[in-house]
């Protein structure tokens, strides 16, 4: 019973019902009333008259026309039974179509007129009407309490059941009328109210629409009456309010569709409103951040909203671009670009604060990608201008010795041949330690560029190592120099450029000859573990500072050492060798200790083994 037609319908059938019930039982009370008075009227009547007429009977003793008279008037309808007594009370005469006993023969009272209900013996329901038998005519219409001498009574019984009949007939077609009037009236009712109420369906659902801030929708005016009336002002008004505002879908799907995240907030700091983008961010369900404070999204040390901060966005009514941070639901801090508007009423009350902010995380990182780029180009200038001065400084270098001995032996006055050659031979050494640092540079120049090639090719590592390891020797021998090469268990090929692998090689162990002072040792280790190659040269010379063990692989670096090492190189040795172990796609490492010695550890990525 939801629908309200169906409550109006019921209501209807109620009173309705109530009503024909009403006028039912009036219209059967009235007419059973008027029937059992008519019926008794007619019941006293007809004893009177048999009162009147029996009186010569009586007087005459004439028992045979008394018989026939009372025979006669049995005959009227719903008469049962008529009794004469005689001034005795003895019966005198009897005429009837029903058996009788004794009892109700026996006549109990000597009124003048009377009228009872009885229950004869054998379940009869009867009227008995009565009336005394008077010897003056002018004495038959006395009432019943009148004294007087009657020669006799009359007794007629009336059969009731005729009477019910009549009654039930009765019940029956005011019921059918009534039942007919009613079905009538409610097939007529249910169809003027379907009628008039039809525009309230989908002005239901209309207001419905309108609640879902739906505000295009109308309702259509199928009437004049109050109803259409107040479909017509349902139209007006949503096109009123079409006008002056926007749908709660519309500012829903905006507040959805936006990137950066947006929050409402209570002048008191109590979050109202929030959209996906900011739970997205945080990581929170919409129900554990509504109605919390907004401490519990930004630090109160470092957010925009502390007490302080609040009254001031308060005041003064906006905060633009600040960068905060905010709390997701795991306690990580994210960076933001906050910013708030407070929001008024028109009576300048404050309503709520909006709050938007974009997460500046990739931004950060950007920017400290920028600082670490700027950092590295300010490093690689510096480098550079290092460089410059490097080779400035070493360039000239040779180039002055070798003026300056040409020079000296051109303006001696005498100069023998010996002079000359000795001055050649040293114009030649500077030349070629010169002709080594322009090749080097010019290594390290095209290994930039990409230009040199590295001819790949399955190589014996064994037998570079072994090669390094026999041209060591003859450098260590002039500083009686031992030097060792424990090969490893099984032959290892790397796939590499063999001339590359050699150079690599000979860097690392002439700098090992170079910084170990006379008798000193020189290990070369070779092993192998699972798919890599490890080669460590390691010396017992003066070793490196550790503050400048990292610098080792720059270019034109040479560590800080005693006067008797130091030697004439460029710094580009350890710079190259760098580049051919990568080149190959290896490691290179450096651990030293000073006094103690150093060691350098390369990897190599083994290809296959070389059979025995």
């Amino acid at each position: 019973m939801t629908s309200l037609w169906k409550k109006l319908l019921a209501l209807f059938l109620v009173v309705f019902m109530l009503s024909i019930g009403g006028v039912t039982y009036f219209a059967y009370d009235s007419s059973s009333t008027a029937m059992k008075q008519e019926f008794h009227i007619r019941g006293g009547e007809l004893a009177k008259a048999i009162a009147f007429e029996s009186r010569v009977y009586y007087l005459n003793k004439d028992v045979e026309g008394f018989t026939t008279l009372l025979q006669s008037l049995g005959e009227a309808e719903g008469v049962v039974a008529i009794l004469a007594y005689d001034a005795t009370t003895a019966l005198w005469v009897e005429s009837s179509t029903i058996e009788l006993s004794d009892d109700d023969i026996v006549l109990s009272t000597e009124d003048m007129a009377w009228h009872g209900e009885r229950e004869l013996s054998q379940t009869f329901f009867l009227s008995e009407f009565g009336r005394a038998v008077m010897k003056d005519p002018s004495l038959v219409g006395l009432s019943s309490d009148t004294p007087s001498n009657p020669i006799g009574w009359i007794r007629i019984f009336f059969d009731r059941g005729l009477l019910e009949q009549r009654l039930n007939a009765l019940v029956w077609q005011i019921s059918l009328v009534s039942a007919i009037v009613t079905g009538i009236g409610a097939m007529v009712f249910v169809f003027l109210l379907r009628r008039s109420l039809r525009i309230i369906t989908p002005l239901t659902a209309a207001t419905q629409d309108v609640a879902r801030g739906n505000l295009d929708t109308t309702v259509p005016v199928t009437s004049r009456d109050e109803l259409g009336q107040l479909a017509t002002c349902f139209n007006q008004m949503t096109e009123q309010l079409h006008k002056t505002t926007v749908s709660k879908e519309y500012v829903d799907n905006i507040i959805r569709s936006m990137i950066d995240t947006l929050i409402v907030i209570r002048p008191d700091g109590v979050i109202r409103t929030l959209n996906q983008a900011t739970l997205r961010l945080l990581g929170y369900e919409e129900s554990e951040l509504i109605g919390q404070h907004i401490d519990r999204v930004f630090p109160v040390r470092r957010g925009p909203f502390n007490e302080t901060a609040l009254e001031a966005v308060v005041s003064a009514g906006r905060l633009d671009h600040v960068e905060t941070v905010c709390l997701t639901k795991n306690g990580n801090t994210i960076p933001i670009l906050f910013s708030a508007a407070v929001m008024r009423n028109d009576d300048q009350t404050v309503q709520g604060i909006a709050c938007v902010a974009q997460d500046i995380t990739e931004r950060k990182r950007a920017q400290q990608k920028l600082q670490e780029a700027n950092t590295k180009l300010q490093e690689l200038d510096q480098s550079r201008t290092q460089f410059f001065a490097d080779i400035s400084h070493e360039l000239r270098t040779p180039l002055t010795v070798i003026r300056g001995e040409a020079e000296v032996t051109l303006l001696a006055e005498h100069p023998s041949t010996s002079d000359y050659t000795a001055t050649l031979e040293r114009i030649v050494t500077l030349a070629q330690g010169l002709n080594k640092l322009v090749s080097d540079l010019l290594f390290l120049a095209r290994s930039e560029t990409g230009m040199i090639e590295v001819e790949r090719q399955p190589t014996s590592l064994d037998e570079i190592v072994t090669e390094a390891f026999r041209e060591g020797e003859v450098l260590a021998r002039q500083k009686s120099i031992t030097i060792t090469l424990r090969a490893a268990s099984e032959p290892m090929v790397v796939n590499g450029d063999a001339y590359r692998l050699k150079q690599l090689f000979m860097i690392l162990v002439s700098n090992a000859i170079n910084y170990t002072s006379e008798r000193g040792r020189v290990t070369i280790h070779v092993e192998k573990h699972r798919d890599q190659g490890y080669v460590t040269v390691q010396d017992n010379g003066v070793g490196i500072p550790n503050a400048e063990v990292a610098k080792v692989f720059e270019r034109f670096y040479r560590a800080k050492m005693p006067i008797e090492y130091a030697q004439g190189g460029t710094g580009l040795g350890l710079s190259i060798a760098k580049w051919i172990t990568e080149a190959h796609h290896g490691t290179i490492s450096l651990t030293s200790e000073q006094t103690v010695g150093t060691t350098v550890t390369l990897t190599l990525p083994i290809q296959i083994a070389v059979e025995a």
